[in-house]
């Protein structure tokens, strides 16, 4: 697939939403490729990172260990994620330690992006930084909705 080919499928992701498969060009060599064989742990719960991962192909679940005692070692899967979604975003944007952990279910690839990328991006083309960072926030914003709604089914179910 020709790079003009791979830009135009990529700038059809929520993550790179208004901008055009030219100006991905133009900062496409910051971003990583990455693979990961079904069953690896990409990032790990209470750890640290410093990039972000788009899926490309391939699924990946987000995981978060379980509080009680009796659960010592178990998880919670908390999504599955595919094409065109997106993890370590936090990373991005705080250094905490990661949330949760996200494991390969099956044979994935990704893009990614470090701390160091998306300040290339910044100095670069403020116009592409804009875009993704309204982007990643539109992302977020689902994501706290979609949170907010799974807790209040739970407390009704109590």
């Amino acid at each position: 697939m020709s790079m003009t080919a791979v830009l135009k499928d990529l700038s059809a992701f929520a993550f790179f939403g208004g901008i055009e498969p030219e100006a991905l060009a133009s900062v496409a060599d910051l971003f990583e490729e990455g693979s990961y064989p079904a069953g690896t742990r990409v990032i790990e719960e209470g750890s640290r990172g410093n990039r972000l991962y788009i899926i490309t192909a391939g699924q990946a679940e987000v995981r978060i260990r379980r509080d009680a005692p009796d659960d010592a070692g178990l998880e919670n899967v908390l999504t599955t994620l595919g094409r065109g979604e997106t993890f370590g975003e936090m990373e991005l944007l705080d250094t905490q330690e990661r949330s949760a952990s996200v494991v390969a279910v099956e044979a994935a690839t990704t893009l990614e992006l470090t701390n160091r990328g998306l300040y290339e991006i910044f100095r670069r083309r403020p116009d592409i930084f804009r875009m993704i960072m309204m982007n990643l926030a539109r992302d977020l914003s689902r994501r706290l909705r979609h949170a907010d709604r799974q807790l209040a089914s739970a407390r009704l179910g109590q």
